[in-house]
């Protein structure tokens, strides 16, 4: 089974995504009644999760808890002085399908604000969550550490999207967030470095309508023109299987060298790819880590296509377990104080945030298995 995008998708996100920039400009983030409290009374500290428990993440999800909770084990459920108490929120529903759902993101992060015992937020698992619990987090000035969310304009401007700078993230102009796996704009670069080195000259780049997708499909064209290559085709997938036929036929009409999906699998994702291939069956097909969403496979139906996907080395559980890690070792630095708390946590960051990429390429059943690192 695989995921479908709906319209229903974006306007959720963009829903999501205005009542943050809405509570940034109010300056009503986090707890209401003035300033944030910056120290945990009490013997026990809250570390809230923010993950997918149904929908195309779900798996991934429970890979990154299990590490989660081990971390959480091994130090006897202790920092600092404290009992850490882990709460989980599901970051989606069983209702429609996707990575996330922006309304209980929202919701996940007012918890967490609102919460006097929190310490610390683990999330977003993936795909541009974090821009709509990071505003909210870092309002109340609560460390929050990400296990995978590799969207780049989190930390840094993203090249493509100069108006999409990390300061909207961060209503406190204080720096609180951690990312431990790579950057999109890491996966984008190294894709490009594949491409060049195959001789391609020109590019197709097929994304889909939200964060995710499109802040990568900015990237890669800003990229390529950097080093000379040249963007003919630029597509934007709805999710709808009716645009599949036209999106390939244009793809195809622009005579691209290389073509990368820079999306979320879905539903509808196998036809889109299996179009692709069948109108250009002698161009390679690159994608980001978003095609392997789902349990790494990619079903195509009409036939074997190679893909060559790029995602992070790191294997999901280990991720959670590094998160959670690094908020025990800032906990037990900082203790009760959120804003030490935060400062350890960036400080020692580097000693545990695993930025290195892996190859993924597609088998003929559609599987994706690890075939390389890259360098």
């Amino acid at each position: 089974m695989e995921l479908q995008a709906t319209p229903i998708r974006g306007a959720r996100l963009a829903a999501g995504l205005a009542c943050g920039c809405a509570l940034i400009l109010s300056g009503c983030l986090g707890s209401a009644g003035g300033e944030e409290p910056s120290r945990v009374e009490g013997d026990t500290a809250t570390v809230y999760s923010s993950g997918p428990r149904d929908g195309a993440s779900a798996a991934a999800a429970e890979a990154v808890l299990a590490g989660e909770r081990r971390a959480l084990t091994e130090a006897g459920g202790r920092a600092g002085g404290l009992r850490i108490r882990l709460r989980e929120l599901p970051a989606t529903d069983d209702d429609v399908d996707e990575p996330w759902d922006p309304a209980l993101v929202d919701d996940n992060a007012h918890r967490a604000a609102d919460d006097p015992s929190a310490i610390a937020y683990l999330g977003e698992q993936d795909y541009g969550a974090t821009a709509v619990s990071l505003p909210i987090t870092n309002g109340a000035g609560l460390l929050q550490v990400s296990p995978g969310d590799g969207l780049t304009s989190l930390t840094q401007r993203a090249p493509g999207r100069p108006r999409a700078g990390p300061e909207r993230y961060y209503p406190s102009d204080e720096r609180s967030f951690v990312r431990i796996g790579p950057t999109d704009l890491a996966e984008a670069e190294y894709l490009l470095e594949r491409i060049r080195a195959g001789g391609a000259k020109r590019i197709a780049v097929v994304f889909d309508r939200d964060i995710y997708g499109r802040e990568l499909a900015a990237q890669i064209f800003a990229r390529a023109r950097r080093d000379g290559l040249e963007g003919v085709a630029s597509e934007e997938y709805r999710g709808q299987p009716e645009e599949i036929p036209d999106i390939a036929r244009r793809v195809a009409e622009a005579r691209p060298d290389a073509v990368i999906h820079a999306g979320v699998a879905g539903t509808w994702t196998t036809r889109l790819v299996s179009a692709i291939d069948a109108q250009l069956p002698a161009t390679p097909l690159f994608a980001t880590s978003g095609i392997l969403a789902r349990e790494r496979k990619l079903a195509l139906p009409h036939g074997p296509a190679r893909i060559d996907a790029v995602g992070p080395a790191i294997s999901l559980e280990r991720s959670g377990y590094d998160a959670m890690r690094l908020v025990l070792d800032a906990v037990e630095e900082g203790r009760r104080d959120r804003r030490r708390v935060i400062a350890a946590a960036r400080r020692l960051a580097p000693r545990v945030a695993d930025a290195r990429l892996a190859l993924y390429r597609a088998d003929a059943d559609g599987r994706f298995e690890r075939v390389g690192a890259a360098p």
